[in-house]
């Protein structure tokens, strides 16, 4: 009789906790719990500690690079620009950050919604904390995120479905931009080079991959369907893929206006290099930057923190090859914008990383009704 109670109460336990997708997971019995909360913990010491040592390499890093600009002689004229550069500029090209950080937590806010604004906002600050010094595309961030909601208690189907939105919504706005900008560009429509290396096959291979992604996005589908009723991590990933590229273009074609998020996360970041470049004087066309960025941001996938030298010299290859001119204001340039796109998302999201750690491991609230 009360292993028949027991079960009741699990079943309703588990129809209360399922809300909108979210599924919150029941608890184990209480040594189990005991050990998962063990684990949690070790996992959050090991997190912290990766964020400050990585916090630390990027410390040192540019504490040898300023020195190495001051030291070596071919460098030495990119030294004394950064220490000419105009602070106001620096200053607005910091605000800029900050403004395509809050584009981040919007669009988070919209993936995440029901997991409450306090919650998305701490944990998408956090997700750019990790991505600022940990390479690989914002894998490490979307990593450190599915392992929040895990301990949470949120499923691993709908972890991985949204952080598959997230990054499509993200990549959509890099991708496309590349498209938008590259053909005018290479029409002569708006200032830049008409050199099609430079402008149509960029545009062209933003196209194929639009285009990849989506047939990708049909095929997991429908590989999801023959396995249908399967719960293995193939399956998940499978669903993941496809109804996460689904739900992209579904909100795309709704125009939630939270997509600007996407927008704001992507055009802010350019605004920056613009404004490093603005601190030194002139700066070429917002176009000619937005172009290089993508390029530049490509190398962000070799696994260095931070994408240290591999984003600086795809961001300073691509700006000469644009004809950007001189070369030591490029560099000064590209050095002052990472440090503010590294240093402005690592210090504001490990406050809120320090901030999310008290609730780490708290089921998560279902929404209050109506």
């Amino acid at each position: 009789m009360v292993v028949g109670d027991t079960s009741v109460r699990k079943g309703e336990e588990n129809a209360k906790n399922r809300d909108g997708g979210l599924l919150i997971e029941v608890e184990h019995p209480e040594g189990h719990r005991q050990d998962a909360a063990d684990s949690g913990r070790d996992v959050l010491a090991a997190n912290s500690r990766k964020l400050r040592n990585s916090l630390i390499s990027l410390a040192i890093f540019f504490a040898l690079v300023i020195a190495l600009l001051f030291s070596v002689p071919g460098l030495r004229a990119a030294g004394d620009a950064i220490s000419d550069a105009r602070p106001e500029w620096v200053l607005l090209g910091i605000a800029f950050e900050m403004l395509s950080c809050a584009g981040y937590v919007v669009l988070f806010e919209l993936v995440f919604g029901r997991l409450g604004r306090s919650l998305t906002s701490k944990l998408s600050l956090s997700e750019l904390a990790v991505n600022s010094v940990v390479s690989v595309s914002g894998l490490a961030g979307i990593a450190l995120g599915a392992w929040v909601l895990r301990t949470k208690g949120i499923s691993v189907e709908r972890i991985a479905k949204r952080s598959v939105l997230t990054f499509v919504l993200t990549s959509a706005v890099n991708v496309g931009a590349v498209f938008l900008i590259g053909v005018p560009m290479w029409l002569g429509l708006i200032p830049g080079s008409r050199n099609p290396l430079l402008t149509l096959l960029p545009a062209l291979a933003a196209l194929a991959t639009i285009i990849g992604v989506l047939a990708l996005a049909a095929w997991a589908r429908g590989a999801a369907a023959a396995r249908l009723g399967q719960s293995g991590r193939v399956a998940v990933a499978l669903r993941a893929v496809g109804d996460g590229v689904q739900e992209a273009t579904v909100l795309i074609r709704e125009r939630d206006w939270r997509l600007l998020g996407a927008v704001g996360y992507w055009l802010f970041d350019n605004l920056v290099l613009w404004a490093c470049f603005k601190a030194f004087g002139d700066a070429p066309s917002f176009w000619v930057i937005a172009m290089s960025y993508l390029v530049g941001m490509l190398a962000n996938s070799i696994p260095v923190p931070g994408g240290f030298v591999a984003v600086e010299g795809g961001l300073v290859g691509m700006l000469l090859l644009f004809g950007v001119r001189p070369a030591s204001a490029v560099l000064g340039a590209v050095l002052l914008y990472r440090a503010i796109s590294l240093w402005v998302p690592a210090v504001i999201g490990s406050l809120a990383f320090l901030s999310l750690r008290r609730e780490i491991g708290k089921p998560v609230a279902p929404p209050a009704p109506g």
